[in-house]
């Protein structure tokens, strides 16, 4: 029975649950044992749920040289400074495979190593990176691929569902929600990179690169947050039939593709919809399968942990000749993003607009001017009587054309407050 040298860089929530399940069980996956060579973090002092004098703890990866060499790093770190850049320059040199949970450091810098795992043959699994407990790579390599994948859609960020869930359950504003969730351990007093739609822009890019076999960049993707998410607009939803998600979607048509992060409308009974707090979702859709889908919760430090140890395993029978991404990452072509006036989809616009006459008739005046339909325009109930807020819901359109009547409404003498402009995704299952 074969052996394989494990160390651990980053022992906070995640890396120390990883050696409880790794105490617990024990581990003998596939006829290997898994042996824990050495240990590392930031503070050896911290309280952590595991004795660590079981194990030989090392200031940092550069240490390792004074001990038995691992066959593996698991880095839980985070982050993406100079520190695990030279940790993951410090695998490839020394031919060390890696497993992380370190969603940015991929999404943002991965096209400059990606290359280098491969060409020396190294393991690097990611399925901690992307949604938590969901097995999706797995997923994905074992029971999609070699499909081809026409769209991948969901939910990829806990944090922000939980926001959201929350603010339709209690009818609170985001901020009440958000400090809720802060409250209760689904965020953090930091949560930026949540908000902002980035983090779930990075796993967008890693499940669009496996997905459709080529090289997505964090930088050529767009993301939008929910910071500006209003309970009014959530309600407003409701009585059309929709509930507001952030959805994650990359599509292709002719090899070209669409990727985005946005807060996003979509049909109150599907199974995006009905996914809430701190789960994840997501679907694919191809030529040969149809549709499949996968939900779990996504994020926390157990459920991060079980996708690393599920990544152990998949380490200890790999075949070596395949790539990061199922393809050697040297034999991908760069995703080329077609024109967004291609893709045409409905709009919620919600404004308020002075209680005159021939305001109605300027709006639908500008929306007609980029030959854009009005589907429906719904007056809300006012107490102010100068002061009208309404809800109009354009045919299908496409976002240049919208930005471009929003521009002109709020030139206009006639608006008061702010607009608030959310795309249907009514395809959306």
């Amino acid at each position: 029975m074969k052996t394989i040298r494990i160390a651990i860089f980053g022992l906070g929530v995640v890396g120390s649950h990883v050696i409880k399940l790794l105490e617990k069980n024990s581990y003998k996956l596939n006829d290997a044992n898994f042996k824990i060579v050495a240990i590392g973090a930031k503070n050896k002092n911290k309280k952590r749920n595991f004795n660590i004098k079981r194990y030989n703890w090392i200031k940092n990866y550069q240490e390792l040289s004074k001990n038995e060499k691992p066959d593996l790093i698991i880095e839980t770190i985070g982050g993406t400074g100079s520190y695990i850049n030279n940790l993951y320059k410090y695998c490839i040199d020394n031919e060390i495979s890696l497993i992380t949970a370190n969603k940015a450091q991929l999404a943002e810098k991965g096209h400059s190593f990606f290359g280098n795992f491969d060409k020396k043959n190294l393991f690097l699994g990611y399925e901690a990176a992307v949604l938590g407990a969901v097995p999706v790579v797995r997923g994905i390599e074992q029971s999609i691929l070699p499909s081809k994948v026409n769209a991948i859609y969901g939910i990829f960020n806990g944090t922000t569902n939980y926001i959201i869930s929350q603010m339709y359950e209690n009818k609170i504003s985001f901020q009440d929600s958000l400090n809720q969730a802060i409250k209760n351990g689904f965020a953090e007093q930091d949560s930026s990179a949540d908000l902002s739609g980035r983090d779930a822009s990075h796993k967008l890019v890693l499940l669009s690169s496996l997905s459709f076999g080529h090289k997505f960049k964090f930088a050529d993707m767009g993301f939008n947050g929910i910071e500006n998410v209003k309970l009014i607009d959530l309600e407003q939803g409701l009585k059309l039939g929709y509930k507001l998600k952030l959805v994650s979607i990359s599509e292709r048509q002719k090899n070209k593709f669409y990727s985005s992060v946005a807060p996003c409308f979509v049909p109150e009974n599907s199974l995006v919809a009905n996914t809430n707090f701190e789960e994840n979702v997501i679907s694919l859709e191809g030529d040969d399968f149809l549709k499949t889908s996968l939900v779990g919760k996504g994020a926390g430090g157990y459920p991060t942990a079980t996708s690393i140890i599920s990544d152990l395993k998949k380490f200890s029978v790999r075949n070596p000749d395949h790539g990061v991404f199922q393809i050697k990452y040297s034999n991908m072509s760069k995703a080329t993003f077609y024109d967004q006036s291609l893709r045409k989809r409905p709009y919620y616009i919600r404004m308020s607009v002075l209680n005159k006459v021939g305001v109605l008739k300027s709006i639908a005046n500008l929306f007609a001017q980029k030959s854009i339909s009005i589907k429906s325009l719904i007056q809300l109930n006012t107490s102010n009587d100068k002061v009208v807020p309404i809800v109009i819901i354009s045919d299908a359109t496409d976002i240049d054309k919208i930005n471009h009547v929003i521009k002109n409404l709020k030139k206009s003498s006639f608006l008061k407050k702010e607009i608030s402009v959310i795309r249907i995704e009514e395809h959306i299952g």
